[in-house]
């Protein structure tokens, strides 16, 4: 008898491959050779998390908050988030609307799984994050990526939405932007959203980097209507990558849906860094610091890389990134980024990552580490760059 066998990752679900973890995996194998690599590839803040988080970590801890939680997060934390939009932005958003998640990839997972499925479609940018598009590929679902460059300072447009041929079910927008740094002008989500609920979708605005602006007007999108979804969390502005933990505010109508799925996948958030995190707001001297020290770095590095020969298309006013074109080297980017980690021992990250749309021409680059080594690794760029001839 024939023995049948069985693919366990259909074609529809393949993952497409995080080049810039690939690239940090294989610099850290150089360096356990003993080289020494300057990092400007990886999205995580050099920063420890501030000392009254780890403070009130300590506290749950020894006060024996380890069982699970509710689904949807601890009260206090959820209304601690919705709090702060009152706060910051003059929002009025309701504590039962704040879904506490297993960091913000937990957030796209859970909406991904309620809102997608075979035969709905998400709509992003490209250039844009790359997990986005990998959710949508877990849901089976169809991703529509729509091209955007400097002429529209890379925001997903109105006009784009609508010269659309199939609904957006989901659409997901970065503000500020992953890879470009860009900040979306007063108006355009406001815009965008309203394309999106015109064709019977949903918009999804994803505001990791919200407190790490540089002089431009940022507004949370949640101002703007209570059908926006917003995913937040405290791993870049907060630097508490490895908690694990975000946040999204939803239509009240996706609270129990997401909370069916989230008590099968997760169970509840973890538990400590929920506790933990009800301190991050509070480490507002250290919040300010962080943010001041990236926009010094970013005054830094964004002249050089002009000196050196990189086009810079629309300045960051964002994140803790800088969106290159690499174009006058006449490399393709993927090689441009194996040469520099080879040849000039500086880790970045290929534009493959962030999609298809300028992915060869492009590269970007992260100042989340100190200006001592974002000196240093413009000072080896500078000499590689000038033994290819150019």
């Amino acid at each position: 008898m024939k023995k049948e066998t069985f693919s366990c990752t259909p074609k529809a679900r393949e993952i497409s491959p995080f080049y810039v973890m690939e690239l940090l995996e294989k610099a850290k194998l150089m360096e356990a050779g003993g080289e020494d690599i300057v990092h400007m590839e990886i999205g995580e803040p050099d920063f420890t998390t501030p000392d009254v988080v780890k403070r009130a970590a300590l506290r749950a801890i020894k006060e024996d908050r380890t069982f699970y939680t509710e689904s949807l997060g601890i009260p206090e934390l959820r209304q601690r988030v919705a709090d702060e939009y009152r706060r910051k932005w003059g929002a009025t958003v309701s504590a039962e609307r704040v879904v506490i998640t297993n960091g913000t990839s937990g957030a796209f997972l859970l909406l991904s799984a309620v809102l997608l499925g075979s035969g709905r479609n998400l709509v992003i940018s490209d250039p844009g994050y790359p997990c986005y598009r990998n959710f949508g590929r877990l849901a089976n679902a169809r991703t529509l990526s729509l091209p955007v460059d400097k002429s529209s300072r890379f925001e997903l447009m109105a006009s784009q939405i609508d010269g659309l041929k199939g609904t957006p079910h989901l659409t997901i927008v970065a503000n500020p932007s992953n890879p470009t740094g860009i900040v979306y002008r007063e108006g355009s989500i406001a815009r965008l959203n309203e394309a999106v609920r015109a064709r019977k979708g949903l918009l999804v605005v994803d505001e990791i980097y919200s407190g790490l602006t540089y002089g431009a007007t940022f507004k949370t999108a949640l101002a703007l209507s209570d059908e926006v979804i917003v995913v937040n969390g405290f791993s870049k502005t907060f630097a508490m990558t490895g908690w694990r933990l975000g946040w999204m505010v939803v239509p009240p109508s996706l609270v129990r849906p997401i909370q069916k799925v989230a008590q099968n996948i997760f169970i509840s958030p973890p538990t400590v860094s929920q506790y933990a995190a009800l301190a991050a707001f509070e480490a507002v001297d250290d919040l300010k610091r962080m943010k001041e020290t990236y926009r010094q770095r970013r005054d830094f590095l964004l002249p050089q890389l002009r000196r050196l020969g990189f086009t810079v298309p629309v300045d960051p006013e964002g994140a803790f990134y800088i969106y290159t074109d690499i174009g006058r080297w006449g490399m393709d980017s993927m090689t441009f980024v194996e040469r520099a980690l080879r040849e000039a021992r500086v880790a970045l990250t290929p534009g493959y990552d962030f999609g298809s749309h300028l992915a060869g021409s492009h590269i970007r680059f992260s100042y989340a580490n100190s200006m001592e080594r974002l000196q240093e690794g413009c000072k080896r760029l500078e000499a590689w760059l000038k033994s290819l001839g150019s």
